[in-house]
């Protein structure tokens, strides 16, 4: 089969919200994987030996819905809603080619930006196929073209329609926890009340009063990982919402992953800063942040955020990384 590096516009996470299908498979570990191996990822070989996984298997390949076959990997396995980090190939199932891919050129990984990051079980094919994967897991799925890059992809160029078999291998590097996982603590009086969904995502209730007129930062879970130092570079889940209005205006949760973040002031607010600098890995921090602490400056603050707002963030510490090379 051919392997000549082809592009296309689209981006690999450019399906976070497209749906897979869903059958039932056998359990790893005692983690039950949303989609099971079939024909179509039997003809996948994928050398294990290689740091870099080359596929093999013959043209054209068919799957019959969305396939996905978890190999090896060791520690904790990808339950619905961790965090799963990996690079990946993308073939093409009619030609053998390669669409695209995460890693660099010259062989090694690509710098983590390029990666892929989801949310095990998610609604993307991507992030179904990676639940019951483990750190040093090869994942392969079969679907299809639109499955992957969106409904509407198409390349005359690279000989590809949305109904085209793609062949995807996945490389896990990471499994980290989707959610604050500590100790539940108490609210506090002129605070908003946090109710959690069953993935994690928080709910806030505010109590009808105004504000707090000073920095005021609240534990709603404590957790139990090392403190956050400034300058640390951490995996957070947000949600962000105006105090007066209560409309979130900014959420990692509705991009569909965690986002990272090195807690300073040159790239984050001072009052953001003040609430995760001291809280140790595995906590949520519920913080209301007056203006001066804030977006300050008009010609900075966003669109959404008035003269004088308050700002409520719940914020996920989910774990220290370490940055991306330069």
């Amino acid at each position: 089969m051919r392997t000549r590096p082809l592009s296309i516009a689209a981006l690999l996470v450019a399906a976070a919200g497209l749906t897979a299908c869903q059958a039932p498979a056998g359990s790893l570990d005692g983690c039950t994987p949303l989609l099971q191996p079939g024909a179509a990822t039997d003809q996948v070989s994928v050398d294990a030996s290689a740091e870099v996984p080359e596929a093999t298997f013959e043209i054209p390949l068919v799957s019959d819905g969305a396939q996905a076959q978890v190999h090896g990997g060791a520690g904790e396995r990808a339950e619905e809603g961790a965090t799963v980090d990996a690079d990946y190939i993308v073939y093409s199932g009619k030609t053998g080619d390669i669409i695209t891919t995460s890693y660099a050129v010259d062989g090694s990984p690509a710098r983590p930006s390029n990666a892929l990051r989801v949310a095990a079980g998610a609604e993307s094919v991507l992030a179904q196929a990676v639940e019951c994967a483990a750190p040093g897991s090869r994942v392969v799925l079969t679907t299809t073209i639109g499955e992957v890059y969106g409904p509407a992809a198409s390349s005359e160029a690279l000989d590809l329609t949305p109904a085209d078999t793609a062949v995807v291998v996945l490389g896990v590097s990471d499994v980290r926890p989707g959610r604050a996982e500590g100790n539940p603590k108490p609210g506090q009086q002129g605070m908003p009340a946090i109710a959690l969904a069953p993935n994690g995502q928080p709910g806030v209730t505010f109590p009808g009063s105004p504000a707090p007129a000073e920095l005021t930062v609240m534990q709603s879970i404590e957790g139990t990982g090392p403190e956050v130092a400034e300058g640390d570079t951490v995996l957070l889940h947000y949600t962000g919402i105006i105090w007066e209005t209560e409309e979130v205006f900014d959420s990692s949760w509705e991009k569909g992953s965690p986002t990272e973040m090195t807690i300073d002031d040159a790239n984050l607010i001072p009052g953001f800063v003040d609430a995760v600098v001291g809280q140790p890995v595995g906590s949520q921090v519920v913080v209301s942040i007056p203006q001066e602490l804030g977006y300050a400056d008009p010609a900075t603050r966003p669109a959404s955020i008035g003269e004088g707002q308050h700002l409520l963030f719940v914020i996920d510490i989910l774990d220290r990384v370490e940055p991306a090379a330069e």
